[in-house]
């Protein structure tokens, strides 16, 4: 007879996660980033922060926080701006856990973001796992839920946009190394790019209801902000031969 204990065993335990924080210019953020990932429940196994060659005093505060929580915090102090792609990509061969979370250095995870994307991950096949997001101006007062996925047909969500963001995102780590990860010739609409090259190659999506993060427009400079550039990066993601017949 099966011992009562099990019958109301737990719930299996969810998949080990990392969160790589790329940052530029964000020392007056990333402390806050970084905390609200350290807080969740499960904890991450590592956070890795990376600086991108930051000009104030990013590298500083981020190598204070790898001394506040030795165990748990990674630094990575780049010598010159390289660009998000770089930077993410720099997090990303560290990370040794199952999934893997890019949470930029100006946003925040909400209480429960781990839990309910990981849930997701566990009880689906899936590769990346997408939340929603709510949108913080210079006010500091959170606006309604986003998600500019319903949850459909991935390819012609992705031939309308950049409708995943990675703050509100966690990623198989397979699925990251499967396309070579961020291309740090995209200095923006890298993330659009990157989730093109994952569905392109097979990779699985799902949409949960949960909010798990703040996208906040914080002031200081951003890793990517050429309006220009970006128009003629969108361009190259839409001639990507996924997008043929969509």
């Amino acid at each position: 007879m099966q011992p009562i204990s099990e019958l109301f065993a737990a719930d299996p335990p969810l998949a080990a996660y990392d969160v790589v924080v790329p940052c530029y210019n964000r020392a007056h953020s990333v402390a806050d980033a970084v905390e609200s990932v350290l807080a969740q429940d499960p904890a991450p196994a590592r956070v890795i922060i990376v600086d991108d060659g930051s000009s104030d005093d990013s590298a500083a505060v981020i190598a204070a926080l790898e001394r506040q929580y030795p165990d748990r915090v990674e630094a990575v102090l780049l010598p010159r701006n390289g660009g998000a792609s770089n930077a993410r990509n720099a997090g990303a061969a560290r990370a040794r856990s199952d999934w893997i979370a890019f949470l930029d250095s100006d946003d925040l995870w909400l209480p429960g973001a781990a839990r309910a994307l990981l849930s997701a991950a566990a009880s689906t096949t899936t590769d990346i796992v997408v939340g929603h997001f709510a949108r913080v101006e210079a006010d500091g007062i959170a606006q309604a839920p986003e998600c500019h996925w319903d949850g459909g047909c991935i390819r012609t969500a992705l031939a309308s946009g950049g409708v995943i963001g990675p703050s509100w995102a966690i990623v198989r780590r397979t699925a990251v190394f499967a396309v070579n990860g961020f291309d740090p010739s995209f200095r923006n609409c890298n993330d659009w790019d990157f989730y093109t090259r994952v569905a392109a190659a097979g990779g699985r999506f799902t949409r949960i209801e949960a909010v798990v993060a703040l996208y906040r427009t914080v002031a200081g400079d951003r890793l990517v902000n050429d309006s220009a550039a970006g128009a003629i990066n969108a361009q190259r993601v839409l001639a990507h031969p996924y997008f043929a017949d969509a």
